[in-house]
């Protein structure tokens, strides 16, 4: 197979891998801090509630609350290196601020540089240490990074902390299947299709 196909192949293969295996997968949702509980929220947004944003954090740097709406207006546009840089900011004030640390590895994840993705990640779960959604996204990492049994130590802890965590599941069903287990892989994916719906 000529260079050129053998690249186009993998480069799909990665982008499929990105949708499959994601917790985080929908892109147009943002975790957002709510008196400390977290939601998923679609964010809509106008040039002059950026702007706005924008203008107030000029006097109020230090306004963290207004830096991660700027931040999740930018990342819901897709603008994901403005978005980043804020998520930043916001860990430069206050580097335990548990929505900036898991918004900077998942744009590290979405831009597929995902040992940056992996060190956020684990930041993140030294402050909340059971958050599966990221410990699940972290082991996407791993096995992008060719470690698929780290990926799998960390989605079998999942399941055991959550049994029900569909995603663990399923993530587990596609590596197994990659790595020839092929019953290991019917297994995960009979529990898959089991715990969710139709």
């Amino acid at each position: 197979m000529p260079h050129f196909k053998l690249t186009l192949v993998f480069s799909s293969f990665i982008s499929i891998c990105l949708l499959l295996f994601s917790c985080n997968s929908d892109e147009s949702s943002i975790v957002k801090a709510d008196n400390n509980q977290f939601t998923s929220q679609v964010q809509t947004n106008t040039p002059s509630q950026t702007e706005a944003l924008e203008d107030t954090l000029l006097s109020d740097s230090l306004n963290i609350g207004l830096r991660l709406e700027l931040a999740s207006l930018y990342y819901s546009d897709e603008k994901l290196e403005e978005a980043l840089l804020q998520f930043l900011k916001v860990t430069d004030i206050d580097n335990t601020n548990l929505t900036a640390l898991i918004n900077v590895g998942n744009i590290y994840y979405d831009s597929q540089q995902f040992e940056k993705a992996i060190d956020y990640y684990k930041k993140s779960l030294i402050i909340d240490k059971n958050n599966i959604n990221v410990k699940c996204d972290m082991a996407t990492c791993y096995l992008n990074n060719k470690m698929p049994e780290k990926a799998i130590e960390i989605l079998k802890e999942n399941v055991k902390t959550n049994f029900n965590h569909a995603q663990s599941h399923y993530n587990l069903a596609v590596i197994y299947k990659q790595l020839g287990k092929i019953k290991e892989s019917d297994d995960e994916m009979k529990i898959f299709n089991s715990i969710t719906p139709n």
